[in-house]
């Protein structure tokens, strides 16, 4: 008669002959995914195509370490959809003083709420140190060609956000790819990138580090990203 010990080794020998999974002394350690399986620029160009394919996405913009004096954006928030259009609220600052507008872009043109001016009026963004928002959604020319613009990237450490787990991955941006996006900046500088993604490659924030403002002061500005697809219209002002 066998003993228990020989009926569990041959038990084990036989799954062995099917897997080494069944083999391992680490049952915990998880498989390799799909995306650990891509190298940071796969991740990059795939965040890319996900956030050029969404219908819709909120936007939340912060700042840091702004000089006093600095004319450009401050803060904001906001809807961005495909077709390019914007509806939302952006904090500004021109020559130091800071403002909310609320504000509307559709077809290339560009409405403005501002405090002390009556009703809403047609503006040209430019005026206020800011580029048209629904630029930043457009896959030719907006926030995403960040993405594939970076040179360098790496994968950095995870960090969880709320329910997500997410991704860094760092690299470089040249300076003429930053000014044409936000509209301030220094072309012949190099901007510090590092953006979060989720295990779907969506793109959840982007953090641009540089002399936005000039040599001497290195600013920070923040695009969080969500809410990907929801229904979303903007129309322009009635």
């Amino acid at each position: 008669m066998r003993t228990t010990g020989k009926i569990v080794a041959a038990v084990l020998s036989g799954l062995c002959l099917l897997g080494t999974a069944a083999c391992t002394g680490d049952k915990g350690s998880p498989q390799p995914t799909q995306q650990a399986q891509l190298t940071p620029a796969q991740r990059l160009a795939a965040a890319k195509a996900a956030l050029d394919a969404a219908t819709s996405v909120h936007l939340t913009l912060a700042s840091a370490n702004v000089p006093e004096r600095a004319s450009g954006l401050i803060s904001g928030s906001g809807w961005g959809t495909h077709p390019p259009a914007f509806k939302g609220t952006f904090k500004v600052a021109v020559a130091g003083v800071q403002a909310d507008a609320e504000i509307t872009s559709v077809g290339g043109e560009v409405w403005a709420k501002l405090p002390l001016v009556p009703g809403t009026n047609k503006i040209n963004p430019k005026d206020f140190g800011m580029p048209d928002p629904a630029t930043l959604f457009s896959p030719e020319t907006g926030l995403t060609t960040l993405l594939t613009a970076t040179t360098s990237p790496a994968a950095g450490q995870q960090t969880r956000k709320g329910a997500e787990v997410l991704t860094t991955v760092t690299g470089s941006l040249p300076g003429s790819a930053v000014v044409g996006l936000l509209g301030i900046g220094d072309r012949a500088a190099t901007y510090r990138a590092t953006y979060l993604l989720t295990d779907a490659n969506q793109l959840r924030q982007v953090t641009l580090e540089g002399p936005f403002f000039g040599s001497g002061t290195t600013s920070t500005y923040t695009l969080v990203l969500d809410r990907y697809n929801e229904a979303v219209s903007i129309t322009r002002p009635s």
